[in-house]
């Protein structure tokens, strides 16, 4: 049997063609299975999002959004202390998204778009301009992970060996000698197939296991160590650039400490 909608929803007019939720959620939040009647796009202001979507996880660091199709059964986990807005859509401007859950990227625009919406409290959408500015969240473009996956025979062995060990620093150009490729046509493949670079490619399997080593307890540098760094500072910089701050308070935000 479907969950049923939420009391909230039943209030809310229907999106023309967008409606804006804002909310602020506590670390460790847990959202049961539920559904929308109307598409949904997720956006956070730092951090990660995970939500359980079509059967399968998605993971979206705060430079992307989650859309979800309407009536799409979900749960979500919140680690840390975040602010959270909530973007219902019209089924007009839906039917222009992707039919599956995905991924859309806050470009430049989008972001100053989302940002200006938030700062004036819009929620139903009554301005002509503002309906106008809609449409650039369609055309955003999307992708449908943030870990992409390939199976590209000579770039298969190199993903699964990164995924089995993160902290592996072989380069590109031994990868190429070891799957008889070259390093020039291997950079290639990454980005045909995956749409990013190899080293790009690696960042995200590592921050992925960083993750899962801050909410067990992992000392920084320990993790900087297993994952290949030869300083902490060199995996607090990677780790700043994916996710917007600190790997410490990334851990202080997970526990609800501010």
């Amino acid at each position: 049997m479907l969950p049923p909608y939420s009391a909230i929803d039943l209030q809310l007019p229907p999106p023309a063609p967008l409606y804006f939720r804002y909310e602020q959620f506590m670390a460790n939040t847990d959202f049961e299975p539920h559904r929308h009647p109307w598409g949904q796009i997720n956006r956070i202001s730092l951090g990660l999002l995970e939500l359980v979507l079509d059967d399968r996880r998605l993971i979206a660091p705060a430079d992307y959004l989650v859309w979800g199709p309407a009536e799409r059964v979900h749960a979500a986990h919140v680690r840390q202390a975040m602010d959270y807005l909530s973007v219902y859509v019209s089924p007009a401007l839906a039917a222009r998204l992707p039919a599956h859950a995905c991924l859309i990227a806050q470009t430049p625009l989008v972001r100053a778009l989302l940002e200006d919406f938030r700062q004036r409290e819009v929620a139903a959408m009554s301005d002509a301009w503002d309906v106008c500015q809609a449409e650039h969240l369609v055309r955003a473009g999307s992708v449908d992970s943030y870990l992409p996956d390939s199976s590209d025979r000579q770039l298969q062995p190199i993903l699964a060996a990164i995924r089995a060990t993160p902290g592996d620093n072989t380069t590109l150009g031994h990868w190429a000698q070891r799957v008889h490729s070259t390093e020039r046509t291997l950079a290639r493949r990454f980005q045909q197939q995956l749409g990013m670079s190899f080293v790009q490619w690696r960042n995200r399997v590592r921050l992925l296991q960083a993750l899962a080593w801050l909410k067990e307890g992992w000392p920084v540098q320990d993790i900087a160590a297993q994952l290949g760094y030869g300083t902490p500072s060199a995996f607090i910089a990677m780790f700043g650039k994916q996710v917007g701050f600190s790997p410490e308070r990334y851990r202080r935000q997970m526990r609800g400490e501010g």
